[in-house]
């Protein structure tokens, strides 16, 4: 199939100005649940609006006319034209591809998309729930011929074009969530989720509670993964398979290997290999990369960083503007020093150094490979392979003098 677009009529706003395609759906807007649901054969979309509405990301804008169907008059010259009038939310991924497929094999002039029929009128077409027409695809003749009659309504649009001459095909799908004000909007949310929910589910991921997970509609989740209550799988994120996300996980933009546990943790924009523990109450921020075989433990808190693989961060550690090589284990209450109130620097720390407890490494330094830190240290310059490096006050102990301390306040009592 050749030469399809789609063009969407934007200027329909409630009463306090609000645009249609803006309404929050999911992770996106209205305009995007509309775009998201378009056949791989409308490779491109035109957006007709004017300064009030906001641009559809992925969809080419077009001057708005008084009459919003006559923004799309320099489109006629298209095989096919999809017409969408109001946003709307989908039950099933694929009805527009099915009224594309059916249009294009019937060779009629114009086809509209229906929710499930009440029955069948005298003709014998199907009655829809809805009567008014979301959707249409034209032939971009008949597109012309509509547009011609000065119709300012899809109904109408439909009406002409079959006056002019078209025989008219009507493609059936079980729900149609029109998006015209925020009540709508959430019921279509509804609508989106479990459409996505469930498509995972029969593809092999395990959802404990679809009613409580919020998967992005272009998130790719492999058969085997299991995502768990009060996940927040978000726009561009990659999960691979027997990985298990949650519960109360945030992921974004993040791509997670398979085998990796992700606990009650947020990983926005990174990359987490295989076979790594996260969590619980991580924070992987953007720009890290994470290897395999990996632990990031409870209240470890990454930033712009690589980890190689192997790699132990257990806990209350932050590590930030860092490279960090391969089987390195981190003691609790680490800190990468890595901004000195101006400029972000960079630590370096080699393969399988043990860096204890309380650890301060203040940027820019190197640590070499199997470098031992005691306890308590605080490291400001380079250290080299195999070494020790201890940084801190030599303990002193001064016999009885916190028994003579609490007898003379024992005295001041009296």
């Amino acid at each position: 199939m050749s030469n399809v677009i789609a063009a969407i009529a934007g200027g329909l706003f409630d009463e306090g100005g609000v645009s249609a395609f803006s309404r929050p759906v999911l992770f996106g807007t209205a305009g995007d649940a509309v775009l998201g649901a378009l056949p791989k054969e409308a490779q491109t979309c035109y957006f007709a609006h004017d300064e009030r509405e906001n641009p559809i990301a992925g969809a080419e804008s077009i001057p708005l006319a008084e009459n919003r169907f006559a923004s799309f008059s320099s489109l006629t010259d298209a095989e096919q034209v999809i017409v969408i009038a109001e946003p709307f939310a989908l039950a099933e991924d694929d009805a527009l591809e099915h009224l594309i497929e059916s249009h294009t094999i019937t060779g009629y002039g114009v086809s509209v998309l229906v929710a499930e029929q009440q029955g069948f009128d005298a003709e014998g077409q199907p009655i829809p729930a809805d009567p008014a027409v979301l959707v249409a695809v034209f032939t971009g003749k008949m597109l012309g011929a509509a547009l011609a009659s000065g119709a300012d309504t899809l109904d109408a649009l439909v009406e002409a074009a079959v006056a002019a001459g078209a025989q008219k095909g009507v493609a059936v799908t079980n729900e149609i969530v029109a998006i015209r004000d925020g009540a709508s909007a959430y019921v279509a949310q509804l609508a989106v989720q479990n459409r996505v929910n469930f498509g995972l589910i029969q593809n092999g991921v395990q959802l404990f509670d679809p009613t409580s997970t919020y998967i992005a509609p272009d998130a790719e989740i492999e058969p085997g993964a299991v995502i768990l209550p009060g996940c927040h799988i978000r726009p561009g994120c990659k999960v691979g398979a027997k990985a298990v996300i949650g519960p109360n996980s945030i992921l974004e933009k993040a791509q997670i290997g398979a085998g990796t546990t992700v606990n009650n943790s947020q990983v926005y924009e990174s990359t987490v290999g295989e076979n790594v523990t996260v969590g619980p109450f991580a924070y992987i921020r953007p720009q890290c990369v994470v290897g395999n075989g990996c632990r990031i433990g409870d209240f470890v808190e990454l930033k712009k960083s690589t980890i190689g693989d192997g790699t132990k961060v257990s806990h209350l550690t932050y590590i930030g503007d860092a490279t960090v090589g391969e089987r390195v284990n981190f003691g609790c209450g680490t800190v990468v020093v890595n901004y000195d109130g101006y400029h972000k620097n960079q630590t370096i720390i080699g393969d399988d150094c043990f860096i204890g407890c309380n650890t301060n490494l203040v940027s820019p330094v190197k640590l070499g490979d199997r470098v031992f830190t005691a306890a308590g240290t605080t490291v400001t310059k380079d250290v080299q392979d195999g070494a020790l490096c201890v940084a801190r006050a030599r303990q002193t102990v001064m016999d009885g003098w916190n028994d003579r301390r609490r007898a003379a306040h024992e005295k001041e009592k009296k």
